[in-house]
């Protein structure tokens, strides 16, 4: 838990005690840190009664507001919580019932400790492997929830062919300071695919300003600036390293080239197992170009692979992850049924 909890938790308890005395707590809310929590909520809120967002982000808070969302800010005392985070520190009290969700598929980096989970009443993960990898390090409030985020993409649209236009390529990247990211490999060569191909990039938003920068200015490629998730069902090809969005783009059965990435400190294992059974991987970027021609010429090669990663990152791609989420708000929190 952060220091936070500690030093907010006297005075954010008797706040809430004070106004529960007053005002039995009655409300649920949902804490979102960045707009991209939203996309996650909204497949889950469309099955219960409207819940109220809150946030202490001022970027979140004028972004949602722009988009027409009723939105507060923190501090909020409410009956409970849910959000896309292990943040209970949040809401440092006890009284607070808190219900987490995943905030990406699967857990593609080493998760946090078991002790972040032991606030919440449930937590829910996005596939039965995933969960079982959570109680082997002692989660107890865990319940396979599935990944609501793609509910709006399922099943994957058939986007048909552009008559004579560029292949289209989108390249992704978690951020660099993790040690797992594969930036470095491609960005200083974007320029030489142009010619050849559409270009698209997103990046992890904690990635260096400065790559950010570089990439918003480059000329004959389009800089991601809202969910990748939009652009991927017309992407030809996914050029990935180790980040969650491998996840996505295996469930809309695409195909991927990876960068051979160096274990890093929450490296898992099994991971990159995956990752290199599902993906054609390469060393560097004079390689690139011959695993474009092969991902170009038979994009369903991995197909089964991707399938059967898919079993390992979710539970199920009905596009109904959101409606059995909220049956598990709702076997909490009845009030909330619609």
């Amino acid at each position: 838990m952060v220091f936070s909890y500690y030093l907010f938790k006297p005075f954010y308890s008797a706040g809430w005690r004070l106004l529960n005395l007053l005002h039995k707590r009655q409300e649920t809310v949902f804490y979102c840190h960045t707009p991209v929590d939203l996309e996650i909520w909204l497949p889950v809120q469309k099955y219960l009664n409207p819940i109220p967002i809150v946030t202490d982000k001022r970027e979140t808070y004028e972004f949602l507001k722009g988009k027409g969302f009723s939105v507060r800010k923190l501090p909020a005392f409410p009956k409970a919580v849910i959000m896309c985070r292990v943040s209970a520190h949040k809401f440092p009290s006890q009284k607070v019932i808190k219900i987490g969700m995943m905030h990406g598929a699967y857990h593609f980096k080493r998760r946090t400790s078991a002790k972040n989970y032991l606030p919440f009443s449930l937590y829910m993960f996005s596939s039965q492997m995933d969960l079982d990898n959570a109680v082997s390090i002692g989660v107890t409030c865990g319940k396979v929830g599935g990944y609501p985020k793609l509910d709006p993409y399922l099943p994957p649209p058939a986007i048909p062919k552009r008559s004579g236009a560029k292949p289209k390529l989108l390249f992704t990247a978690t951020y660099d300071s993790s040690g797992m990211s594969g930036i470095g490999r491609w960005i200083d060569h974007l320029h030489e695919l142009t010619d050849r191909y559409e270009i698209a990039v997103s990046v992890h938003p904690w990635t260096n300003p400065e790559y950010i920068q570089r990439l918003r200015a480059m000329q004959g490629i389009s800089f991601i600036e809202d969910n990748p998730l939009h652009h991927i069902p017309d992407a030809d090809v996914c050029i990935v390293d180790t980040s969650s969005i491998i996840a996505e783009i295996c469930a809309l059965d695409k195909p991927m080239i990876s960068w051979k990435i160096p274990a890093a400190r929450r490296s898992v294992p099994e991971v990159y197992d995956i990752i290199a059974g599902i993906s054609i991987q390469i060393e560097s970027f004079e390689e690139l170009a011959g695993a474009l021609d092969l991902a170009l010429a038979k994009p369903a090669a991995l197909a089964q692979e991707r399938q059967q990663a898919n079993k390992v990152f979710f539970d199920k791609l009905d596009g109904k992850a959101g409606e059995r989420v909220a049956r598990h708000i709702i076997d909490l929190l009845p009030e909330n049924k619609l």
